[in-house]
């Protein structure tokens, strides 16, 4: 199967992509469809597609985050600063890159696209021309067991436990580690 990366543009023709028939699959085929380009046109996200000659196979959405202070309980924060940074470069917030969404077509589910996606955000934070400094990832995945397990195999782990009972879960990856 030939195969190419591309950045999605307001002009590209999004070729047959669909995600699935659970409500969080048709909210991220829908997102490719209707939203991407305008998140790309008003500058909120940039959406990386594979795609062949026919198909769409897997796409990803990115845009800036942060991981902060306020937001976390206060025993996570502590393990959270202990375990990833130290200490005298601790702060209140650390920059981040969040996945916006991230989907697989059904047709090419459980081929390893989501980890191409995720090793290709990770090798353009770790590259030398770096554009700003960006040490995490964070996702706010689908709180579905086989999403978390796609997430955590990828060596993703949860920001926090208030969120257990949500629809996502915030998670994060450390991409030094």
């Amino acid at each position: 199967m030939n195969t190419h990366f591309l950045k999605l543009t307001e002009t590209h023709d999004i070729k047959n992509f669909t995600c699935g028939t659970k409500k969080k699959d048709i909210d991220l085929t829908d997102f490719l469809f209707k939203e991407a380009k305008l998140y790309y046109t008003q500058k909120l996200g940039v959406t990386y597609l594979i795609e062949n000659e026919y198909d769409t196979i897997a796409y990803c959405t990115i845009l800036n985050d942060k991981i902060e202070r306020s937001s976390i309980a206060t025993s996570f924060w502590n393990k959270f600063n202990r375990k990833n940074i130290v200490n005298e470069k601790r702060r209140k917030s650390y920059p981040a890159i969040k996945i916006g969404c991230l989907a697989t077509n059904e047709k090419y589910q459980g081929q390893g696209f989501a980890r191409i996606l995720v090793n290709f955000i990770k090798s353009h934070l770790l590259s030398d021309e770096q554009f700003s400094g960006c040490r995490f990832i964070t996702v706010d995945a689908y709180n579905d067991k086989s999403v978390i397990d796609s997430y955590t195999r990828m060596g993703f782990t949860f920001i926090q436990d208030s969120d257990k009972d949500d629809v996502t879960r915030c998670m994060y990856l450390d991409i030094t580690k």
